[in-house]
Order: C-alpha cells, then structure tokens, then sequence
C-alpha cells in the first residue's frame, strides 16, 4: 500500500503509464515518433500532471479554460495524475509530453540516464511540511526536540536533511513512519507530536474534517529548498521544436496570472470544469482558501508583474548538491544536462 503522494509518484509502473496514454512501442525512438506525426499535429503535446486535477494546477487549467494554448498554436491535452502512471518514464519515451515533477525526482531520473531537463517551475519551494495541535507550543523544527514526529517512508530523508541543515542530530527527534489513512487519528490522540503534511492542502482538510486549524512548520524554512511542480520535457523535443515549448511556457505562465488575479474566480473555473464530482477537491470553499496559500508559492511573495515560473541556476545546483549529501538522490547530474533555461529566461 502506497503512503502519500510521494510514494504514488516514484513508485508506479511504467507499463501503466503505457496503457493509460497510449504510449509508443518500445523500441520507438524520438525520431520516429515525430516523423508518424502530420504537419498539424507537430503542435499537440501532452501535459501530464503529477497530482490530481485542483488548484495546485490552477495557472494550467485556466489556459486551457481561456483558450490561451490554441491562442498560441498549440493542442495541449491535460493529463490528470492516476494510479500506475510513472510520469518521469513517460517523458522519456514520449517526446511529445510534458511533465511536471518534484526536483529531486527530476534530479534522479536524470542520474539514470532519462533524456530530460527543467525548463521552468510552478512552485518555487516545496509545501512539504509538518502539523501539529495548536497549544501544543510547536512553532519551529527546534520544538519537536524529544517529541515524536510521523512521516511517510519517503520522507524520512527529507527529515534528516532538516534535522542536519539545523544541527539537530538524528536522535533528537524521533522520526516514526505512519500510514496516510492513519495520520490525523494518531495527531488527535497524541501519539505523534507532528504528521507530515502538504502545507497548500492538508491542514485545510485537517481543519474541515476535525475544526482545528493545525499549527504548521515549513521545511522549506530549515534547507529543504526544493523546486515543485517543475515543468520537464524530453530533450529532443527542446531541441526539436524549442518555439512550440516557449509557447507553451507562456501560455500557462499567463494563466497563472490570470489565476491568481482573481482566486476566487479562478477557484470557481476550476471546481466547476476539472474537479472530478466525487473528489475531495468538490469543495469551492476548500479550493479557494488552497489556491490562497498556492498564490504565495508561485510568487515567493512577490508582484504578479514579476516574471513567473524561473528557475535559478545557483538554487538549483546549491539543492543538487544537498540532495546528494542527505542521500535523497545517489549523484547529481551536470547542470547542463539538468536545466534548460533558453526558452523561459527573464
């Protein structure tokens, strides 16, 4: 049984992938993939998100919503995430889809020999994070010395970079692993001090299911600098059809302005015309207060007459290069072979 959407993302297989997008045989190079295209359709690409449609992908949704994609020449078919699907595998066999990925996933998949790089981002940090009780004096990573604190399996790394990033020693914080299904049942009793959370979402659902607003630390705040939501694509297509790619980055980049405009609207859009009706995510409410804190993620805090989307070369080598000291990846790839930042560059 799966943990957390982590876990989904790294551990699904790649067959389903296959299945599920109609992918081509396996002995299909880039080439030839692009050669059964006609012309028109040299311009229709695959958007395979790492999550379910919601808010977290609300820029995406709104440029198919306004059109903005066809304003710009392009067919863009908007995958939601499921069960099965290995989207890093799938980039790389697919020239004509594009993903969006966690850094360090991106960063391992290039490690393997994928033929993938970034090429711009939605989340500019991660909204990995932690819960707690309010009252329960719990503001910083430094209170949980001697407090018991539960994770799922993949993110106990991501803990130990935190713990070493602050001078806290593995021991002094003692890192359990729990179940998704079982994580707020063990917050409410007090067997665990703190739960792993997905800050944009989680303590929202806390709160609507229990009426407790959670008290939440940021990891991003003690060294776990990490891109999300990285957009990624095969580097053949990057070096193939380069005009189309930065089409693309503007139309989404766009809507995520538009979005977040007005999150009101733009949580109405998407509840309405993506969420599926038996979702959690069903809940206009709930989606507008997430797409509030998403807004701060996009902009780090900044104007929207800022530039979205960036990334920067030094952060993301600096976090390459702390990923690979904690163990969360094995080694890093050359940063040429990792970022492509040609086509979405201030």
């Amino acid at each position: 049984m799966f943990n957390s959407r982590r876990d989904f993302l790294k551990k699904s297989s790649y067959l389903s992938t296959l299945l599920l997008l109609g992918g081509f045989g396996e002995d299909s190079q880039p080439a030839q993939v692009l050669e059964t295209l006609n012309p028109t359709s040299l311009h229709s690409f695959t958007l395979q998100l790492d999550w379910k449609y919601n808010v977290q992908f609300a820029g995406v949704l709104l440029a198919d919503y306004y059109q903005l994609y066809q304003k710009e020449g392009l067919k863009i078919n908007i995958q939601p995430w499921d069960f099965g699907l290995d989207i890093l595998d799938v980039v790389a066999e697919n020239p004509t889809v594009l993903g969006c990925a966690e850094q360090d996933v991106i960063l391992a998949a290039q490690a393997a020999g994928k033929p993938i790089k970034a090429i711009a981002t939605m989340f500019q940090t991660s909204p990995l994070g932690l819960m707690s009780m309010p009252g329960n004096n719990i503001t910083s990573l430094h209170d949980l010395v001697g407090r018991k604190v539960g994770i799922h399996g993949d993110t106990q790394k991501v803990m130990d970079l935190v713990m070493g990033f602050s001078q806290l020693s593995s021991d002094e914080i003692e890192v359990i692993d729990i179940s998704y299904d079982e994580k707020y049942d063990k917050l409410l009793t007090g067997e665990v001090d703190a739960i792993q959370c997905y800050l944009v979402d989680e303590p929202i659902g806390f709160a609507y299911q229990t009426g407790i607003e959670p008290t939440v630390i940021r990891l991003s705040d003690y060294g776990y600098d990490a891109y999300v939501q990285t957009i990624f694509a095969h580097s053949f297509l990057l070096e193939t059809q380069p005009e189309q790619v930065k089409a693309f980055l503007k139309a989404t980049f766009q809507g995520w302005k538009i979005a977040l405009d007005n999150i009101p609207r733009a949580a109405k859009i998407v509840v309405e015309n993506y969420v599926n009706p038996k979702s959690k995510y069903n809940n206009l409410d709930y989606q507008t207060q997430s797409l509030k804190l998403i807004s701060n993620y996009i902009t780090s805090g900044e104007s929207l007459d800022q530039p979205l989307g960036l990334i920067s070369p030094e952060r993301w080598q600096s976090m390459t290069k702390r990923l690979v000291q904690y163990n969360i990846i094995k080694n890093a790839p050359n940063l040429s072979d990792s970022i492509d930042l040609s086509l979405w560059s201030v």
